[in-house]
This record gives C-alpha cells, sequence and structure tokens, in this order.
C-alpha cells in the first residue's frame, strides 16, 4: 500500500506523543514493505523537505485564518491545538499518485483538508485522536480559547470548504486512544467505525543504556533515588505537583531526586517551575532539563537511570511515556486520567496517584521505590508491554483496518 500520514505538525524541535506514535507506526509499516510518507504543515519548523529515520517527510505553508493574532500568539497555537489551514497541503495531496489511504493525525481544518483529498482522488481516510477530543479539561479548552479571543475569525468559510465538521463522519476509520473517548465518538458518530486502538512503543529500545554515563553528565549522585518525570514541560503535564511533592517525600526518602526532561511548550509556566523549585529551597535536589532529542540515546539513557517514574498529568489522552518507562524496567505513579485510567491496573502494572494531594504523591513514590512493591510492578508492566504494546502489534492491527477499508 501507499500511505500518506497527516498530522498538523511533525518537527524534532517540539517532539510529543503524536509524533512518536506517528513515526513509529509509520517505520513499522515501511519494514513491512509499504510505501509510506508524512505530509505536514511547517509549524515550528521551516523546513520543506526532512528524512527522518529513513521516513520522507514534507511540509508546507500554513495560515490561521484570524485578524490580529500576534507572532507569539500564532507561535502559541502552533505547540499547541491551533486549528491551522494550508492550501499548499492540500495541493500536495491532490498531486500524489497511486496514494491507498491517507491517514489523519488531527481533525479540524487539517482533518478537512484529508478529507477532501480523499473525496477527490475517491480512497478512504481514517482518523487519530491523539489529543482527546471529548476529554479536554476545561482549562485546557478555555487556554486554547483566549489565544483567540477578540480576534475575528474568517477561516469559517475555509473549514466549510473542506468539510471540517464532516471529518469524523466521513472518515472509514476513527482511532481512539482511551475507552472513554471510544464510547463518546461512538454516542456522538453512531454510524461510523470506532476503534480503540492504543499507542505502542519500541520495546527492544528501552532495554539498554548506560545509566551511570548519564547521572555523571547531569551530575546527579550515583546514591540519589530518581524520580523521572518525561513529558512536554506545560501546565497539562503537571510538573509543578512533583515541585511541591518533593518536601514531603525528602522525609522520608532523604536521597529522592526529581529529574523533569522535557521540551518547553509554555515558557511562562516553565518559569513558574524554576521559582518554584528555587522558592522551596531545592536547587540541589531537582535537575530540569529543557528537552533531549528524541532520537538522542541519553533519552533512553534518562529512565535507565532513574528509579522510578512519575506523570502527574490533568490530562492524557494516552500516555505514551508509561509505555516507555514500562519498557525500561521502571515502576510507575500517575493520575489515572484519560486513557491511562483504561490501559493500567492499579497495584498491579502501575500505581494511581490516589487523592492527588502532595502528600498522597509522596505516599505512593516511596511505596513505588520498596524493592518487594517495584519488583512486583516491573514485572507485570514488562510483561504486558512486550505482550500487548510492541508497535510490531500495534501497527499489524493498523495496517489490517487500513486493508479493511480499502
Amino acid at each position: 500500500m501507499n500511505i500518506i500520514h497527516c498530522p498538523r505538525r511533525f518537527t524534532r524541535a517540539s517532539w510529543g506523543g503524536t509524533e512518536t506514535c506517528l513515526l513509529s507506526l509509520a517505520k513499522m509499516q515501511q519494514g513491512a514493505g509499504h510505501d509510506v510518507q508524512v505530509m505536514s504543515t511547517k509549524a515550528l519548523d521551516c523546513g520543506a523537505t526532512e528524512v527522518v529515520e529513513a521516513i520522507a517527510v514534507r511540509r508546507f505553508d500554513y495560515i490561521y485564518p484570524w485578524f490580529g493574532l500576534t507572532q507569539d500568539v500564532k507561535q502559541a497555537l502552533d505547540r499547541s491545538g491551533g486549528n491551522l489551514f494550508s492550501i499548499g497541503l492540500l495541493r500536495g495531496l491532490l498531486a500524489e499518485k497511486e496514494v491507498d489511504v491517507l491517514h489523519a493525525h488531527s481533525g479540524k481544518r487539517l482533518g478537512g483538508i484529508v478529507r477532501t483529498a480523499a473525496k477527490i482522488k475517491k480512497i478512504p481516510y481514517v482518523v487519530s485522536l491523539h489529543g482527546g477530543l471529548f476529554d479536554i479539561p476545561e482549562v485546557i479548552s478555555e487556554a486554547r480559547d483566549e489565544r483567540q479571543q477578540g480576534k475575528f475569525e474568517w477561516g469559517k468559510i475555509l473549514g466549510a470548504a473542506v468539510g471540517a465538521r464532516r471529518v469524523y463522519e466521513d472518515a472509514a476509520a476513527i482511532f481512539c486512544l482511551s475507552d472513554s473517548e471510544k464510547k463518546a465518538a461512538e454516542k456522538q458518530f453512531p454510524n461510523a467505525r470506532i476503534e480503540y486502538l492504543p499507542n505502542g512503543v519500541d520495546v527492544n529500545r528501552f532495554k539498554n543504556a548506560n545509566k551511570k554515563n548519564f547521572r555523571q553528565q547531569w551530575g546527579i549522585s550515583e546514591s540519589a533515588k530518581v524520580i523521572l518525570n518525561l513529558s512536554r514541560i506545560d501546565p497539562q503535564k503537571n510538573q509543578l505537583k512533583l515541585v511541591d511533592t518533593l518536601p514531603h517525600l525528602l522525609k522520608t526518602v532523604p536521597e529522592a531526586h526529581l529529574l523533569i526532561i522535557g521540551h518547553i511548550t509554555d515558557p511562562v509556566y516553565h518559569q513558574r517551575l524554576l521559582r518554584r523549585v528555587e522558592d522551596l529551597g531545592l536547587q540541589a535536589k531537582v535537575t530540569i532539563i529543557a528537552g533531549i532529542d528524541y532520537f538522542d540515546p541519553q533519552l533512553v539513557a534518562a529512565y535507565k537511570a532513574s528509579d522510578v517514574f512519575c506523570l502527574p498529568s490533568v490530562h492524557e489522552p494516552f500516555g505514551i511515556v508509561v509505555l516507555e518507562a514500562w519498557a525500561a524496567g521502571l515502576p510507575v505513579v500517575a493520575n489515572a486520567v484519560g486513557g491511562i485510567g483504561d490501559f493500567t491496573h492499579d497495584g498491579i502494572d502501575i500505581l494511581h496517584s490516589g487523592d492527588d494531594t502532595p502528600k498522597s504523591w509522596a505516599k505512593k513514590i516511596t511505596m513505588a521505590l520498596e524493592p518487594n512493591i517495584a519488583g512486583h510492578i516491573r514485572t507485570s508492566a514488562s510483561l504486558r508491554v512486550a505482550r500487548e504494546y510492541d508497535w510490531s502489534v500495534i501497527g499489524r492491527r493498523v495496517t489490517n483496518i487500513y486493508e479493511e477499508v480499502k
């Protein structure tokens, strides 16, 4: 098959779970003999063409169809959820020959572009709900709306032209990352084919790395108990919760050290995080690394250099980093939000955070550091991630669905 993936953006400069999922899927499909490419916009990356781990990437110019948006607002929209439009992407898709299926990794106007190209070419398209559609917390929705507040949106006519409101109804299949999202989609689109399709992980990639070198590089003691959070530095990921937890944790685990790694998608929140660490006098107990390239071996080494992985997000459509931590052999403590509550089992392969207070987090992290509990959780998680979530398993399911809707 000839497959084209269409995300809203695809750039090393701001890598996240969607990009990880898409690239892993594309590599698996290419390895199975399919022709695969990524066609996206130039959001956060002006490079028109690139090859990322043998996958061809093409990017096209785009606009945000509102009057009066500042450059800062446009960049914020680039980083998170911006409803952009690209006539170049539509032209590029229409110019492609012998395409069998289009896979949209966003809805809204970009999804409408994919829908229109598929209709004209008379081929099927599918849609993945990476960022959630029905279960987005109000605080995140309000932050997105605030950026366009008071600005005149002239792009509704563009959305209507590409059928942006019918992206999901007309799709050959909709992929949901959580059971709650799937149930909501089935209610909203009763005639659509809805599939629960979890994210996956390259299990082998996370098995081996040099723990000692990573700690030496970042000045972390070999005796420290490292609490890792690896996610975008953004209010949605809620790293402040872990900083507030650390004083409570140090009472029972004095050698605890918090390691936060992530690309900065909200600079104001990043500054709040730094100030909170300083205000609590925790500079010697916290290491914040503003992003490690996803392809850098140091990313895997960070997992292997840690003792427990924590994810206090207020919203997670799935939580692919939980799979990465499982594959690396780490016990995980996380909020049971979104997809995490669907695919994990408290006390078996993960510890859920409980009432989400700093004291509760400190208690659960202390439990995750106890050898017997950690060993039990690691064993269960390692077996599940290899059996159910390796990309060789997930990728086959996706490709089979492509074949069924052709």
